[in-house]
């Protein structure tokens, strides 16, 4: 009986043992989940802001802001322009104000990250950043 006891006991030490490293397994794979998804952000946020700059720029280099943002694919609706990147959505709104020595464009290039969970809690897009841009055009 006193044996019968201490391969109880034993059987007992495994399974605690073994209960503590599936939950050291579990907590290990979610940090190296919650990595990767950091890296792939970095990534798109890294690509978007990149993109960003380069609408930015060619919209203070355009003589017609409309016309250039057809050029580079965007999509007018309801005031603002859009175009899908895949990860991310760039966004370009803004305004030309007439003034008495010329036009004034204000506005802004932002990129919203597509959010793929498939909780429905978070469902849409989260903004990433927001450049602003401007350009002046004198009159001749």
């Amino acid at each position: 009986m006193r044996n019968n006891n201490r391969s109880n006991v034993l059987l007992v030490e495994i399974l605690i043992a073994v209960l503590f490293f599936m939950l050291s397994a579990t907590v290990l794979v979610r940090v190296f989940v919650t990595a990767r998804n950091m890296t792939v952000r970095s990534g798109v946020e890294s690509r978007a802001l990149a993109e960003a700059q380069n609408v930015a720029e060619a919209l203070y280099a355009a003589d017609d802001v409309d016309a250039a943002l057809e050029d580079m694919q965007f999509r007018n609706s309801h005031g603002s322009w859009s175009r899908d990147c895949g990860d991310y959505t760039l966004y370009v709104t803004g305004e030309t104000q007439p003034t008495n020595a010329g036009e004034m464009f204000s506005g802004t290039v932002s990129a919203f990250y597509k959010l793929r969970d498939p909780d429905a809690s978070r469902a849409g897009d989260e903004e990433l950043f927001s450049l602003p841009c401007s350009k002046y055009k004198g009159v001749a």
